[in-house]
């Protein structure tokens, strides 16, 4: 079985809540946070969309059509109906044109 599509089926279903709550926690302890940032770089190289929580900010981050990572930054996790970010909550967000572990430390 192919690996990558092992994980991204498993990220679609039971890693989502573990990565956005569990990966959070991570990031808040400065001797994990290296790990959780490489953990979520790998699911970008993947091509998923990874969300996470750090200083009471609420990150989501995808892969560009064109080139790079869009990096968006929330105040609150209220979604609409398609399960998207509110814009109104949205303070912050760019293109990220560097790697994925960059596109993570990007708006930190």
């Amino acid at each position: 079985m192919d690996n990558n599509i092992y994980i991204q089926n498993k990220s679609k279903k039971d890693f989502k809540d573990w990565t956005i709550e569990g990966l959070s926690f991570l990031l808040q302890n400065n001797q994990y946070k290296d790990l959780a940032i490489n953990t979520l770089s790998k699911f970008l190289d993947i091509g998923e969309t990874v969300e996470f929580i750090y200083n009471e900010l609420y990150y989501e981050i995808f892969e560009s059509a064109d080139n790079g990572y869009i990096v968006n930054v929330y105040t609150s996790n209220e979604k609409d109906e398609y399960d998207c970010y509110m814009d109104k909550h949205n303070i912050d967000g760019g293109l990220c044109s560097g790697t994925s572990k960059d596109a993570i430390t990007f708006m930190m």
